[in-house]
């Protein structure tokens, strides 16, 4: 099981238990917190269990998005709770505030061991190297697929997220191609191309001006053949942030919105090429 579905997995179970014993002793704590009204604890309680079941679902899921969520919303009850350890607006014993402070230990764990893991999200084993894949089966025969495809000159045609490209210099494998999106440009050499099956291009991420915050970044687009007239277009995407922090705070946001864009750019790939 990779860090992620772990530390997913451990902090649902932990953060339920946390939730119906909160809702089971309440009286208890009412006792403990010397308070009359077990409103707060009805809340707190309902809340965290409600919580820990969305947990559970992305167990399986692993959506990065949803994780950097629940990431998220752990550390603002941590930061809340600092709070009210700081001004202790309530009425409670100090007993109370001490369980609220001992509350934040575990909480604080599953922050930096859900971070870890989602670091890792899409990660080869034991690089820094993010890959995603995306595939799209269409009803053309190979070579009109690859014909598609292979128009490396008119890319921005079909891909919602480039303005233009050009190719400046040769062709094939070394060729040299100019893209932009908006204010940004930025150029890319073919470091492979196979008639009818395959290429790939690499991006100059190390050039001075280029504008977004990767290390390496690479791109190979495939025609699988299924049969005679079905074929499979495969994109795959590797690449690689410039500083570790970026794959827990901006690989989710990137993800969700490169998985739209590449599902806009097979879906113009498909109606051009049937």
């Amino acid at each position: 099981m990779k860090t992620s579905q772990k530390a997913t997995r451990l902090n649902a179970i932990a953060t339920f238990i946390s939730g119906i014993g909160i809702l089971v002793f309440q009286k208890q704590l009412m006792s403990i917190f010397e308070i009359n009204n077990d409103a707060p604890f009805l809340v707190v309680g309902g809340v965290i269990t409600f919580f820990s079941l969305t947990m559970f679902i992305e167990i399986k899921k692993q959506r990065a998005l949803a994780i950097l969520w629940i990431i998220t919303q752990d550390l603002l009850f941590v930061l809340a709770s600092i709070y009210i350890l700081i001004t202790q607006p309530f009425n409670i014993s100090d007993t109370g505030y001490l369980l609220i402070g001992l509350f934040l230990i575990p909480i604080i764990f599953f922050i930096i061991y859900q971070s870890i893991g989602l670091a890792k999200i899409d990660s080869k084993n034991g690089t820094r190297i993010k890959t995603l894949s995306f595939k799209r089966k269409v009803k053309a025969h190979k070579s009109r697929v690859w014909q598609g495809i292979s128009d490396v000159a008119n890319y921005h045609k079909v891909a919602p997220n480039i303005d233009s490209s050009k190719v400046v210099s040769g062709e094939k494998k070394g060729m040299v191609r100019s893209c932009s999106h908006g204010k940004d440009s930025w150029t890319e050499t073919c470091t492979l191309w196979e008639d009818e099956k395959q290429y790939s291009f690499t991006v100059n991420t190390s050039a001075p001006d280029y504008p977004y915050p990767l290390k390496s970044l690479k791109g190979i687009w495939i025609v699988n053949e299924s049969s005679d007239n079905k074929n499979e277009i495969v994109m795959i995407f590797e690449f690689e942030y410039k500083n570790y922090l970026q794959n827990i705070l901006i690989h989710p946001l990137m993800k969700h919105r490169f998985t739209k864009v590449c599902a806009k750019l097979l879906d113009n790939w498909q109606n051009k090429i049937e």
